[in-house]
């Protein structure tokens, strides 16, 4: 890559982390990254050019940790592998809290490149974890019914509040005061606590139909 491409990309996720794609302007962009408007123009054309390269850029390592963890080999079971490759993804929330809690608000708001790529991810990380969970199924180590629906109520348990306070971090939906509650919600060690409890209730036992 181009090492002033490099260097706006570079640029723009530090605003987007800090403002949100909502608060990064082509003319702060360019002041930051020390180059011209017509530079700018020439690597990517427009900003939603930019803001689409500059989401994938901030997402695909995060997609290839994952996959990395699903594909070590040195679990015991599917389930192991599931329950590993959501520990991760709690990891990852966790340390790119900031940029998710502005993607969501920035998809609220109508910046139309987090909306694409928020309706993208059935197809991403999820995919990977539904099929996860097909797997866990099959070796019997998970109660039988839709596996879509199994997904929706594990992420409902761990993923979802996770959303929620973020959301209400970053767009004001609660009070000062709600800041203790959200910190129980959306720390990383309630989030482990509350996939345990999911896949407790979810494991099939010997007595269950095959």
């Amino acid at each position: 890559m181009h090492p002033t491409r490099q260097k706006l990309l570079d640029t723009g996720l530090a605003i987007a982390t800090d403002k949100g794609l909502r608060g990064l302007t082509v003319r702060e962009l360019a002041a930051a990254a020390e180059v011209n408007l017509g530079t700018f123009v020439y690597h990517f054309g427009n900003r939603d050019a930019f803001i689409d390269e500059l989401v994938e850029l901030w997402y695909a390592p995060l997609f290839d940790e994952l996959k990395a963890v699903a594909a070590r080999g040195t679990y015991p079971s599917a389930l192991a592998t599931f329950e590993a490759t959501m520990v991760a993804v709690i990891a990852l929330v966790a340390r790119q809290r900031s940029f998710i809690n502005h993607l969501f608000g920035d998809a609220l708001s109508g910046e139309s490149a987090a909306q694409r790529f928020l309706l993208s991810l059935p197809r991403r990380h999820p995919l990977l974890l539904l099929e996860q969970v097909q797997k866990a199924q099959a070796e019997g180590s998970l109660v039988e019914g839709n596996p879509l629906q199994l997904m929706i109520f594990i992420m409902g348990s761990v993923g979802l509040p996770l959303v929620i306070a973020g959301g209400g971090r970053q767009l004001g939906w609660l009070p000062p005061e709600a800041a203790p509650f959200l910190s129980q919600i959306d720390n990383p060690e309630a989030a482990r606590q509350r996939l345990t409890w999911a896949l407790r209730g979810l494991r099939r036992s010997e007595g269950d139909p095959a």
